[in-house]
């Protein structure tokens, strides 16, 4: 289903809180690097909230139905390592789902999409893919740290399908039951935002006080939980989610 620049309804959404904290995670490790610390975005969850839908985002102009699937979307991007963790729990019965397709994307780290025309990168396809959870309801990317652009605040999109096949590496049918974007909290980003492979971007860091998806449709219920992932901050970070999605049904788009 397209809601391309559109918002979407999150009347009967409401959120999943596991998302990350702000400000006081980032340590010195040594006189030119700094780490960022496992107690940052520590998640706050109750049994009586863990279950409830997780609120909806607009899917943007950048969507491309890239249904390849591969856990490495890196594709030679150049930016810090991430690790990202997404789990898929079904809000009607609180468990896992397995065989959920995830499907990311995310711009690089001076701000510009794969495969789109007013991007000059058609026929490229880093940073985007679909992985189908495990058992644990977990679908894992390599990734890097996303940079930002004009106008928004740093993100990566995601989409949920769910009673989807695969065919060799390609993902087929089903449907979405979740569009939504995933949020780095801001202290990280301005961390991140001072290594040389972000440098290069030009465009104003909008923080998330400052972005109309963050505002206008929950974002902070969308915010992921940042990791170090070897003590360094130049070893790269582990982002964690969890998205409750109804399986029986479809967004609905105004």
């Amino acid at each position: 289903m397209t809601v391309q620049g559109q918002q979407l309804l999150i009347t009967r959404r409401r959120s999943l809180t596991l998302i990350g904290g702000t400000g006081a995670g980032l340590l010195a490790a040594g006189a030119t690097q700094r780490i960022v610390s496992a107690a940052i975005a520590a998640p706050v969850l109750t049994a009586a909230r863990a279950c409830v839908l997780t609120p909806e985002q607009e899917v943007g102009p950048f969507y491309v139905s890239y249904d390849k699937i591969r856990e490495d979307i890196v594709s030679g991007a150049a930016g810090l390592p991430l690790e990202l963790k997404v789990t898929v729990i079904d809000s009607l019965t609180c468990k896992v789902v397995k065989g959920a397709a995830v499907d990311v994307w995310q711009c690089d780290a001076l701000g510009v999409y794969s495969d789109e025309s007013s991007e000059n990168s058609l026929g490229q396809t880093y940073l985007r893919g679909v992985q189908i959870t495990d058992k644990h309801g977990l679908a894992t990317f390599k990734t890097i740290y996303p940079g930002h652009y004009a106008g928004r605040t740093t993100h990566i999109h995601a989409k949920v399908h769910i009673n989807s096949g695969v065919d060799g590496r390609t993902l087929v049918g089903g449907h979405v039951s979740h569009i939504g974007q995933l949020f780095p909290p801001d202290a990280v980003n301005t961390e991140v935002y001072q290594l040389s492979a972000y440098r290069g971007d030009t465009a104003a860091v909008v923080t998330h006080a400052e972005d109309r998806v963050w505002t206008q449709q929950h974002g902070p219920d969308a915010q992921l939980k940042i990791t170090h992932g070897g003590g360094r901050l130049s070893k790269g970070l582990i982002a964690t989610i969890t998205l409750a999605v109804n399986p029986k049904i479809v967004p609905a788009a105004v």
